[in-house]
């Protein structure tokens, strides 16, 4: 295996786990591999979301915890400067999130499919119905744009620009995947809060507290990286 191939898969394995095992595994996964033991980086506003059990999860004060199908996670602000001596790169850690975050969606589609092929409308499934084949090909059809720009990418090989935009994306696919669950979206325990706590992440690290902030910049504590 090269060593760009190797590199690549690390990435894979982030939306691989997110997809099958779910939020927490695999949030819990890129922060013990990307933090390598240190402290979880914060967003721009000083913001931290992590699993609960994660060394140095909470920074500051506690915003809302949140338990989602496999678990709980915290969210947490700190205004104190960040602690030296950190190492996170941000574009190891911008590119991870959004890799977990594909596959949380990609989870999410797994799920509305898997509850529209269930229920029915007369004789015939609610997912043969033609609205929501359209929704649904709607769906996979921005995946699809997401597979695309993610496939092969290593740190550093999208900035933050696209970044941003893929994970814009991600939320608005998401949302799209909601109104096909209907009332199973709300549930607390269901799949609907796993992509609100998705949404919160990509708020935290990619929303507009990043707006202004020099790309240049985007490869020590820049940004996320705490």
């Amino acid at each position: 295996m090269t060593g760009r191939v190797a590199a690549t898969d690390e990435w894979i394995r982030y939306r691989r786990t997110a997809r099958h095992d779910g939020l927490v595994p695999a949030l819990s996964l890129l922060y013990e591999t990307v933090c390598d033991g240190g402290a979880p980086p914060r967003g721009p506003g000083g913001h931290v979301v992590a699993p609960v059990g994660i060394a140095g999860a909470v920074t500051g004060e506690v915003l809302a915890t949140l338990t989602v199908e496999d678990g709980t996670v915290i969210a947490s602000r700190s205004r104190a400067e960040p602690p030296s001596g950190s190492t996170t790169p941000w574009a190891a850690w911008a590119l991870g999130v959004t890799c977990l975050r594909f596959g949380l969606s990609e989870r999410l589609l797994d799920a509305a499919l898997a509850h529209l092929g269930g229920r029915t409308v007369g004789d015939a499934k609610l997912l043969h119905q033609q609205m929501v084949k359209g929704g649904v090909a709607e769906a996979v059809i921005e995946q699809l744009e997401i597979a695309t720009m993610l496939e092969g990418a290593t740190p550093g090989d999208l900035d933050d620009n696209v970044l941003t935009g893929l994970n814009a994306q991600i939320t608005e696919t998401d949302r799209m995947l909601l109104r096909l669950l209907g009332a199973v979206s709300f549930l607390a325990d269901g799949p609907g809060q796993v992509a609100r706590v998705s949404e919160l992440i990509a708020d935290v690290y990619f929303g507009p507290a990043r707006a202004g902030e020099h790309t240049g910049e985007n490869t020590g504590e820049h940004g996320g990286a705490a």
